[in-house]
């Protein structure tokens, strides 16, 4: 809690309450699929969501196979959560594993297509066989 600081010309004490923020609005779930890695994302990808999102992301990629990340479930993504696909992408052009995004939402579409990233993502609506 901050202590109590003067209000705007009143006179009166104006209580400021500084509460710490989490990423329990964004859920990760891993799991092996056939010679790929699934990363399945639901809630809110934004900068609270980074450290999770990006660990997860890059620790699959350094498995061996393609990385599907699963983000038919994400209600809003900012700007943050893009830069963590592209950090993927980007080592995906280094030479790490592939990252394919499995069925963006609709927040998530929206934001690929206001961003101009649309076409540098490698989008998939299905698992390979």
């Amino acid at each position: 809690m901050v202590p109590a600081a003067r209000g705007r010309g009143c006179g009166q004490p104006t209580l400021v309450v500084s509460r710490a923020m989490s990423a329990e609005h964004v859920e990760v779930h891993v799991e092996k699929r056939g010679d790929g890695t699934l990363v399945r994302v639901t809630g809110v990808l934004d900068a609270l969501a980074l450290p999770e999102v990006s660990r997860e992301l890059t620790d699959a990629q350094r498995g061996q196979g393609p990385v599907y990340v699963d983000l038919e479930g994400v209600t809003f993504m900012d700007s943050r959560g893009l830069g963590a696909l592209l950090a993927a992408n980007e080592r995906a052009r280094e030479g790490a594993p592939p990252v394919h995004i499995l069925k963006p939402s609709q927040a998530v579409q929206r934001l690929l297509d206001v961003s101009g990233v649309r076409g540098v993502l490698l989008e998939i609506e299905e698992l390979p066989g």
